[in-house]
């Protein structure tokens, strides 16, 4: 399917996810539409952006994604083809004669949000779960993960940088001038901020004729090995560095809310956030330089695409040398990219990595 290169944005939802592809997916669109593929797995979906791309171009996709809370977005954006929420809307946002749960209320007072902020959480994360009364199998899957969605959008515009790495509500609060952030949009109530996002993901909800899969799984343990394109962009580790970014840390309270009855039991209490209890993945197992290898083994059969940052760690040398240990041919493309929030990340580039 051939889409016009200048409404690649305007098609693909909004996110305020870091590390989001969003702002250069008509620079990746560029590469992908040269290579000839059918079936693409998306092995380190997050938000589905690049996923949503994929389908947009006609592509039968899978995406997968370890955390949860971004396996909802596969669901809702990439496999979900017509569900929408509609009337449940009234249901999701008001109170309904339930007892409601105030866990949030109760563990994050002053972390991330306001108290009025955290009971409304409570009552509307209950809501969508509650929506188990109304519906059932396929469309209740699909109807709570569009609203989980939703409502972690939502979450994120009233977080500073989006992320929920430390304990630090002051910055919304403190009546200071700052260099960042939105503070109109801090102070937007969470009801409009669901509705805005509500509106804006139905209308990009859209059916092909193809059946497309979500999975929430290690990439290392995923079992199918049969596309025709897998497409990888792992977490990146700055130069120096022997670890790449965790995203379980920076968006554990969303993991949380997604399992509420279980969630004091996962929590590490020593930390003033409330993070979650870490836990380890494949890609922790072994050096970064390993676990690339053993993708590209596993995939050697489908073309690669790399996406990575440079300077990082391994180096994009070092990723190019491994591919083409199973690719006879292999070629880079890279642009500038520097992320809103951070003014000293100049020299940074997004790097793709195309192996054939």
């Amino acid at each position: 399917m051939i889409i016009k290169r200048e409404d690649i944005l305007k098609k693909a939802p909004s996110t305020r996810y870091q590390g989001s592809k969003r702002s250069i997916l008509p620079w990746l669109y560029e590469t992908f539409r040269k290579l000839e593929f059918n079936t693409v797995l998306d092995g380190f979906g997050g938000t589905a952006t690049v996923s949503y791309l994929f389908k947009l171009m006609g592509k039968k996709v899978t995406f997968n994604d370890q955390l949860f809370s971004n396996y909802m977005a596969g669901i809702a954006l990439i496999e979900n083809q017509r569900i929408v929420l509609d009337d449940d809307v009234g249901f999701i946002l008001n109170k309904n004669g339930f007892d409601y749960p105030s866990f949030i209320a109760n563990t994050f007072k002053g972390i991330y949000y306001l108290p009025r902020e955290n009971r409304w959480l409570d009552m509307v994360s209950f809501n969508i779960r509650m929506l188990s009364e109304k519906y059932n199998g396929d469309v209740l899957r699909k109807k709570q993960a569009l609203a989980y969605h939703t409502l972690f959008q939502a979450c994120l515009s009233k977080r500073p940088f989006n992320l929920f790495h430390r304990k630090n509500l002051y910055l919304r609060t403190a009546n200071v001038e700052r260099s960042f952030g939105n503070k109109k949009t801090w102070n937007t109530n969470f009801q409009r901020l669901f509705l805005r996002f509500n509106k804006e993901f139905s209308q990009k909800i859209f059916s092909t004729k193809l059946k497309h899969k979500a999975i929430c799984e290690d990439i290392m343990r995923v079992r199918k090995k049969t596309f025709d394109l897998v497409y990888l962009d792992p977490p990146y580790a700055r130069k120096n560095k022997k670890h790449p970014k965790d995203y379980h840390s920076l968006y554990h309270f969303f993991e949380g809310m997604l399992d509420y009855d279980n969630w004091a039991r996962k929590i590490n209490w020593d930390t003033k956030n409330r993070c979650l209890v870490r836990e380890k993945t494949g890609w922790d197992e072994d050096s970064i330089e390993e676990n690339f290898d053993k993708l590209f083994r596993k995939y050697q059969n489908s073309i690669i695409v790399v996406s990575y940052g440079s300077p990082g760690e391994p180096s994009i040398n070092t990723i190019r040398k491994l591919l083409k240990k199973y690719k006879s041919k292999v070629y880079f493309k890279r642009k500038p990219y520097c992320y809103k929030l951070n003014n000293r990340n100049g020299g940074l580039y997004e790097v793709l990595l195309i192996g054939k």
